[in-house]
């Protein structure tokens, strides 16, 4: 007796579906390749920031949540390396590549690291959300507040269960949202110039 190929098809597609969750921990890499130029800066000369300083302020450090398609089984997403050093680098490559430099002279950027949230929903592939939010001040060099507000950077990404590669890209992604709605933030660069002094 001949088995139907449809149903060979099914077979082969349970075969392959995931039917348990394992916790992982991602190293956090910084890559630019989706960051572009905004041109942001453009001829300010108040494109100086004396520096760049961000703190972690995370109520949750995990970096998010794996669940499984119909099912309740989680597990959680955690980061092997420094978060805040990972963030830093991304937030420097966006401010360097539009035009702003860190050179000792002009206000420091303080920002903090709110929150850093990823789902992951597999089956036989998955489906990958982030979203990162950043709180940032100009402060001048006496202490003085110029400029707060904060932002939310988002990315989605679509490829295989658990992979590393795929949480880096998406988390970069977020990321580079999150550093180009801070840099492309009303009064940002009017801020930058009046908290020169």
């Amino acid at each position: 007796m001949r088995t139907p190929i449809s149903l060979l098809a099914v077979l082969a597609l349970s075969a392959c579906a995931i039917s348990h969750l394992q916790p992982l921990s991602i190293p956090l890499a910084y890559n630019s390749a989706n960051l572009r130029n905004l041109g942001s800066a453009g001829t300010l000369s108040c494109a100086s920031l004396a520096q760049v300083q961000v703190d972690d302020a995370r109520t949750v450090k995990t970096l998010g949540v794996r669940t499984l398609e119909g099912k309740p089984d989680t597990a959680e997403v955690t980061a092997s390396s420094d978060v805040v050093s990972w963030a830093h680098d991304g937030l420097q490559n966006a401010l360097t590549l539009n035009g702003f430099s860190v050179s000792g002279r002009g206000p420091q950027l303080l920002v903090s690291l709110d929150s850093v949230r990823s789902t992951e929903n597999a089956y036989h592939r998955s489906s990958y959300d982030a979203r990162i939010a950043l709180t940032a001040r100009l402060q001048s060099s006496t202490g003085k507040a110029c400029w707060q507000g904060t932002v939310q950077g988002t990315a989605r990404n679509y490829g295989y269960a658990g992979s590393t590669e795929n949480y880096q890209q998406l988390l970069n992604s977020a990321l580079d949202d999150a550093d180009t709605q801070l840099i492309q933030s009303a009064g940002f660069k009017d801020a930058l110039c009046k908290c020169a002094d």
